[in-house]
């Protein structure tokens, strides 16, 4: 059974990673051009190829709104395919005017010089060079630029290689992408349903929680590739995804906490959120190495929940790490991997991360079969446990002892005999009706354990007193789980000085609890006080009892029963759903 399961965890894995590494290309002939300098001022020699730079900035922090800057960049370009036509992607934050070896080729946005107010470019454009400046050998891209907007990070770059590519590579690679981003939408809507139908199992809305951020990374990382947005956005998006990271610090380890039972989830959400605010006050203004610290504080609190899980032999714990070893292989070597238009972290860190989500999709699979498994088990015992039970009321000595006091009382009081069997017809008739039933009315169940008490009191000739407090009749509860503690007060109970013994039932409900307390008051069997102080479990009835509640209400109820000064006091607790 395991190594099916892994075989289809493997494949999945497998078939999502050669989408991801699709994108994946070999070196080529392509040029990045990286290593910027700038310089704040304004000289048109600044474009020459041959212009000394070496006494520029490799980065400024702050650029006056009202100045002009140029950012220069060489490189020097191999041997290159002459039936290509030689594009570049250039990304930088500000609006600039483009001059390669000088030659001036464009301008992205509109300059703000003097009471000329700018106009924001393209974060990301492409241009197509002239053949006689796309040769082999150094070339220099030089930008005359602005920026109005001070708290955006100041940077350029580019990517030189086939125009065709550069037109297409990017749309060919978010395909891919979105193809697994679509995978994940599907998968927490569909998660999110079943939270709605099963709205006490937050691990559901957790899982579909995560799956919609990890969608939304996906959207606000490769969203540059196929639309050109102006460059102010670029803080707004990542902000967005700094944000993301954060949500996902908190929700991929609260997930294993809650599926793996981890006892201290409060002090690991205290430690997180401690985490967080000190990463996140440190490195203010630069959200992508916050992001990374971010990642690898939720891996590493995920893998001590996990760890913690295995120390506790809960196998499904044991192939949780094997992913979370996965995970950790693949951010490793994926930075070997030449891959364009993104960088090598973002393709490990959405690798990595998918290792850690069909490890989460594992345990799901894994809970939710076990749960499943568990409920039939409680099916198969509340069927036997119900069949006993009949057969307790319908079994020979006890037909017989009914029979016998039914015979005295026909033959003493006829009135009374008639009055004996309608009361032992009614409480078989009523047993019989409702138990097939998984929830009967609050009103069918009192009926059944007055008829009961009827009965009893014409065998024993003992005076059963009813009495019932705050009754909710809208109210519905497995059946026979009060007539069953009724049958044991009557068993194992001896009358007062009164020569009775009271039945009272109390009902209250506080805030998501119903409460339903039935106090025998009577005189105990010395027999069950002492099984009582044993920790011994009372018999078949109680077994049916906790197996109905069981059944009908998964871990949301409580059972008590134990001695008090008036008698005996059996206490059941349901919460609301």
């Amino acid at each position: 059974m395991y190594l099916w399961v892994m075989i289809r965890y493997c494949g999945l894995l497998g078939l999502i990673l050669m989408l991801l590494l699709s994108s994946c290309t070999d070196k080529g002939t392509y040029v990045f051009g990286v290593d910027q300098l700038i310089m704040v001022g304004d000289s048109m020699h600044w474009s020459s190829v041959d212009y000394d730079d070496s006494h520029w900035s490799q980065w400024l922090d702050d650029i006056p709104t009202d100045s002009v800057f140029w950012v220069r960049n060489s490189e020097v370009f191999p041997k290159l395919d002459t039936h290509k036509e030689l594009g570049v992607r250039i990304t930088a934050t500000g609006s600039y005017e483009l001059y390669w070896d000088g030659v001036y080729l464009g301008n992205n946005g509109t300059l703000g010089i003097g009471n000329q107010k700018e106009v924001p470019g393209k974060y990301i454009n492409q241009v197509l060079l002239p053949d006689s400046l796309a040769q082999s050998g150094k070339h220099v891209m030089a930008l005359r630029c602005t920026k109005a907007y001070p708290d955006i990070g100041q940077h350029a770059f580019f990517y030189a290689d086939d125009y065709k590519e550069i037109l297409t590579g990017g749309i060919q690679m978010s395909k891919y992408m979105f193809f697994i981003g679509g995978i994940f939408f599907m998968t927490g809507l569909y998660f999110f349903f079943l939270f709605l139908g099963n709205k006490n199992d937050f691990s559901f809305l957790i899982f579909s929680v995560i799956c919609f951020v990890f969608l939304g990374l996906l959207m606000l990382e490769y969203y540059k590739l196929f639309y050109f947005y102006d460059y102010p956005f670029q803080l707004k998006r990542i902000q967005i995804i700094g944000y993301l990271h954060v949500a996902l610090s908190f929700l991929i380890p609260s997930f294993f906490a809650l599926e793996l039972k981890f006892p201290w989830k409060k002090h690991l959400w205290i430690l997180i959120a401690i985490g967080v605010i000190i990463i996140e006050y440190m490195f203010d203004g630069r959200q992508d190495y916050a992001a990374v610290l971010e990642n690898r504080m939720m891996w590493t609190f995920s893998l001590i929940v996990v760890l913690y899980a295995c120390y506790q032999q809960m196998k499904e714990a044991f192939v949780v790490l094997f992913g979370f070893i996965g995970s950790y292989l693949v951010f490793f070597f994926t930075p070997y991997l030449e891959v364009n238009y993104v960088s090598d972290y973002d393709i490990a860190i959405f690798a990595s991360f998918i290792f850690i989500i069909l490890s989460m999709l594992y345990i799901i699979s894994y809970q939710r079969k076990e749960q499943r498994r568990a409920y039939e088990e409680s099916l198969v015992v509340s069927e036997r446990l119900k069949n006993e039970l009949l057969k307790k009321n319908i079994k020979p000595h006890f037909i017989m002892n009914t029979l016998t006091s039914l015979i005295d009382w026909v033959e003493d009081s006829p009135k009374e005999g008639v009055k004996f069997i309608h009361a032992l017809a009614d409480e078989f008739d009523v047993l019989n009706e409702i138990a097939d039933h998984k929830l009967v009315p609050i009103d069918q169940e009192i009926k059944l354990c007055e008829n009961h008490l009827k009965v009893m009191g014409f065998r024993k000739e003992i005076k059963y007193k009813w009495i019932q407090n705050g009754i909710d009749k809208n109210e519905i509860i497995p059946p026979a789980i009060l007539h069953t503690a009724v049958e044991n007060g009557v068993t194992h109970s001896r009358p007062n000085e009164n020569g009775e013994i009271v039945f009272v039932l109390d009902y209250s409900k506080i805030n998501n609890k119903r409460v339903y307390s039935l106090l025998v008051k009577a005189k105990i069997d010395d027999k069950i006080l002492n099984d009582e102080s044993k920790n011994i479990t009372i018999g078949t009835g109680t077994k049916y009892i906790k197996s109905r509640l069981q059944e009908s209400y998964g871990k949301d109820w409580e059972y008590e029963s134990h001695s008090t000064p008036d008698g005996w006091l059996t206490t059941i607790t349901i919460l609301s759903k």
